[in-house]
């Protein structure tokens, strides 16, 4: 907008030279988008309330490993046979390190009324 404007010397010409946001278009996608990270992070705060920081923060941040899965298989953004064997190995010692930091975990005693 400012540069349109500035090249332009109205603010009216340089807005009305902006594309359409679309939003009639994109609105129930986004807001349904906007939704689901709204649960997300209601649900990794839950988690990390629940089961402490040590455990609910490593289960957390194994959603690093989802979105791997999904830049693999959907979005074929690991190409070549050594990079994917790469990828999953880490993966596979990422996985080990939360089931490790996992069985650390102590539960609280529960308090005497």
């Amino acid at each position: 907008l400012l540069f349109n404007s500035v090249q332009e010397q109205s603010l009216r010409v340089g807005y009305d030279r902006l594309p359409s946001l679309h939003v009639t278009t994109i609105g129930p996608y986004a807001a349904l988008a906007g939704l689901i990270w709204s649960l997300g992070n209601v649900s990794s705060i839950l988690t990390v309330a629940l089961l402490g920081e040590g455990v609910g923060y490593s289960i957390v941040q194994s959603q690093l490993l989802v979105a791997g899965l999904w830049g693999v298989f959907w979005y074929k953004e690991i190409r070549g046979m050594r990079a994917i064997a790469s990828w999953f190995t880490f993966a596979v010692i990422t996985v080990a390190g939360i089931v490790m930091l996992s069985r650390e975990h102590v539960p609280v005693p529960a308090k005497a009324p």
